[in-house]
């Protein structure tokens, strides 16, 4: 008699760093692959309309069939939807490409940032990645005394001497134009995290969001933006954390990172 199993395991493990960007890009995988298959099909339906068209005799008589040896209406009309087909799952399929390329590159680029913050857990700092909550997740969030900070990592290809500036509240990316909208992203991250904190501790724990782009030069932030918001290379991180005052005691660290690794196991 089979005996019932179960997993030993009692609760899920946390993300790793760009584990929702895995997900994504196997997902477009997936997708891509369902195209190519319906591409193929329609390819050969369209090699055999076009065999007919030109010779219509042979393939009838290749076929052993009845089929009228000559061109209908049905024969171009077919042809006609199964070359739009092939050029739609081109199209799709040129998209797909360009967005796997585009989530491999922030997969990894999130990753190089989480070996960054792992090296401060010797520090006795609680390191968390890729935080999933609704339509959103927050990259990396970092548990010290000095405050908890939630991180939003931007990987962007960039020229040989490419700099992050600033101009009143947009970001500049060597020669594009990132807007706010990072900025309002991270901001928004950063209150999430602080609302269900509070909500799930009843404690009011300090939270800074950040922003960091890896293998960028970022220059000073500008005094405005830098009361509420870090914008840095994630090399630099580490040092603005240290610099800043010790506003939670260990307990509360502990208390913090028990309600955030719940929350994953539970809702991720």
């Amino acid at each position: 008699m089979k005996k019932n199993k179960k997993s030993p395991l009692k609760d899920p493990p946390l993300h790793t760093a760009g584990q929702s960007l895995d997900e994504s890009i196997r997902n477009l995988a997936f997708d891509g692959l369902a195209i190519f298959f319906i591409m193929t099909i329609l390819s050969f339906f369209l090699l055999f309309e076009l065999l007919y068209l030109a010779f219509p005799s042979l393939i009838v008589k290749w076929l052993n069939q009845t089929l009228p040896p000559h061109i209908t209406p049905i024969t171009i009309i077919i042809s006609i939807i199964s070359l739009i087909g092939i050029i739609y799952c081109i199209f799709r399929l040129i998209i797909i490409v360009k967005r796997i390329k585009s989530y491999k590159l922030g997969r990894d680029g999130e990753r190089i940032v989480a070996e960054i913050f792992d090296n401060l857990r010797e520090q006795g700092f609680v390191v968390f990645h890729d935080i999933v909550a609704g339509n959103f997740n927050i990259d990396h969030v970092i548990l010290t005394p000095h405050g908890i900070f939630t991180v939003e990592t931007k990987t962007y290809s960039k020229p040989h001497d490419g700099k992050i500036t600033f101009k009143d509240e947009n970001i500049i990316a060597g020669n594009m134009n990132l807007g706010n909208k990072i900025i309002v992203q991270a901001e928004f991250e950063s209150k999430w995290l602080k609302s269900t904190l509070k909500e799930s501790t009843g404690k009011n724990y300090p939270v800074m969001p950040a922003i960091v782009f890896p293998g960028w030069f970022v220059q000073p932030i500008p005094v405005h933006l830098k009361k509420k918001i870090w914008i840095l290379n994630p090399k630099a991180l580490p040092s603005f954390i240290k610099n800043e005052p010790k506003t939670i005691d260990e307990s509360d660290i502990h208390l913090a990172a028990y309600h955030i690794s719940r929350y994953i196991r539970m809702y991720n």
